[in-house]
């Protein structure tokens, strides 16, 4: 991955935008420094931009809550984006009455919000991030894929590709349709792109590490390390073997035991894991039968032993 070029924001334009109506900016390409008053706006504008990168932006809002107050309904963020490749235009926004996040680049309606990774991308700190270093590992790998964008904008359209097999695979073990085929195709997906996630996060930490390695000062230094079964098989074997291991038959003695359904042995760390059921690490099952039936009942009682066994752990007397 090469190093990113500089970008600038030459205009920018907000309309029914939390507490704008409309406003616009002219900007050069020097540094931006925002000064005012407490709810003067400043954050909001830092918001805006962004939203001109994939992603639910600086505050993680959904997109009806940008709203302005009072308005009308819907919101827009336009702005020229002087890019290393020349100058783009870039809209995003929600339609009155619509629940989606509309893009469009150079007047054309994109595919998907992962097609702004080519244009522009954006990191952020805020004093609201030091959850970074107290909360899970979610945070952490979400912020690291940030930086990934900007070397390898493609590395978006994989994380989002991952996300949406790993979502239908938990779909389809919650309904209990045991279609081997269906959901050998979906971890196909996963471990492929599962696969090149963990190499290029890899290959950033990498970057961060010598850039550590070679700053100095008083303080003490910094090792930054990405860890797990998939991390661990990429740095003993070529990408390949390590993808051929983690494949579709890897992943099925696993598809039915409490948690799977979140928590797939194949592929990276995307979430934070914490959705798996207590026990369901240490409490190998049988697959259960084919009947969608049968295996809701089959899910059901392995659930209650599963819990059992944890309340007789504990010690409670909880019925479970």
């Amino acid at each position: 991955m090469a190093a990113p070029a500089a970008l600038s924001v030459a205009k920018l334009t907000v309309t029914g935008f939390r507490c704008y109506d409309k406003a616009r900016l002219d900007l050069d390409s020097r540094p931006v420094v925002l000064v005012g008053p407490n709810g003067a706006g400043k954050t909001n504008l830092l918001e805006a931009v962004s939203l001109l990168a994939p992603g639910r932006g600086l505050r993680r809002a959904r997109i009806a809550e940008i709203d302005r107050c009072g308005g009308t309904g819907g919101w827009g963020v336009a702005a020229t984006v002087r890019t290393p490749e020349g100058t783009a235009e870039i809209g995003t926004g929600r339609e009155p009455g619509g629940e989606r996040r509309v893009v469009r680049i150079d007047g054309e309606t994109a595919r998907s919000q992962t097609d702004l990774a080519r244009y522009v991308s954006a990191v952020w700190l805020t004093p609201d991030m030091d959850r970074l270093f107290r909360e899970g590992a979610h945070a952490r790998r979400r912020f690291l894929d940030r930086l990934v964008y900007g070397f390898d904008p493609a590395h978006a359209g994989r994380v989002a590709a991952y996300e949406q097999s790993l979502r239908e695979r938990a779909r389809l073990l919650k309904l209990g349709r045991a279609d081997d085929a269906w959901l050998s195709a979906l971890e196909e997906v996963m471990v492929e792109r599962g696969t090149a996630i963990t190499a290029a996060r890899q290959d950033m930490v990498g970057r961060l590490s010598q850039a550590l390695a070679g700053s100095g000062g008083p303080f003490p230094g910094v090792r930054v390390a990405v860890t797990g079964t998939l991390e661990d098989w990429l740095g003993e074997m070529p990408a390949g073997r390590a993808s051929r291991r983690a494949s579709p038959p890897a992943c099925r003695p696993a598809r039915w035991r409490t948690g799977s359904a979140r928590c797939p042995p194949c592929g990276p760390r995307i979430g934070s894991g914490r959705h798996c059921a207590r026990g369901a690490a240490t409490t190998p099952i049988a697959a259960p039968p084919a009947s969608v039936r049968t295996a809701a009942t089959w899910r059901r009682d392995t659930l209650r032993r599963i819990c059992r066994r944890s309340c007789v752990r504990r010690g409670s007397r909880k019925r479970c």
